[in-house]
């Protein structure tokens, strides 16, 4: 695969190796209009609430990974993308999060929170979340039944070319 690449929009050099597209929060984050954000949404690096303007309502969100296998390369790509969870594993992850055992925890039902660049309707899809350590974000992995261009990418892995596509996408 390419290591380096000169971008068309800044001019500088960029190490493709070195790069995984990522999204800084879950698409309902910008669905809060920004002079309310700081009253209805809490986040920290790897997890957040989102409430409603009465309180009634409470969404709750984890930083993953997407992991991605990509075809004649040692190392894999991964997508830092948001999913959505329920509120008691919400709870579950949290209460474990600096717990150097966390991967013990059973795996939970989430739901990307993201509408991935280069693909259709990925907002909602569904899988699960694995703990992975206190130093490592969870892995997200899509339901294997799931017949959707990611879900199949997932599971088979993409050639470099794709993950190029992706990080074309993802540098400004």
């Amino acid at each position: 695969m390419l290591d380096r690449v000169r971008c068309s929009s800044c001019g500088d050099e960029h190490d493709l190796s070195e790069m995984e597209p990522s999204y800084e929060r879950p698409d309902a984050f910008f669905g809060v209009p920004p002079e309310e954000r700081d009253r209805r949404a809490l986040f920290g690096d790897g997890e957040g609430r989102i409430r409603d303007d009465d309180d009634q309502d409470r969404r709750h969100f984890l930083r993953a990974l997407l992991r991605m296998r990509v075809r004649g390369e040692a190392r894999e790509c991964a997508w830092g993308i948001w999913v959505e969870i329920d509120a008691d594993a919400w709870r579950r992850a949290t209460e474990r999060w600096d717990d150097p055992l966390q991967s013990d925890e059973a795996p939970f039902a989430a739901h990307l929170a993201n509408a991935l660049r280069g693909y259709d309707d990925t907002l909602g899809l569904p899988g699960r979340v694995q703990l992975t350590g206190a130093m490592t974000s969870p892995d997200f992995i899509l339901d294997t039944s799931l017949d959707h261009p990611l879900g199949r990418e997932q599971r088979e892995g993409v050639y470099p070319e794709r993950v190029l596509e992706w990080l074309v996408a993802h540098l400004h």
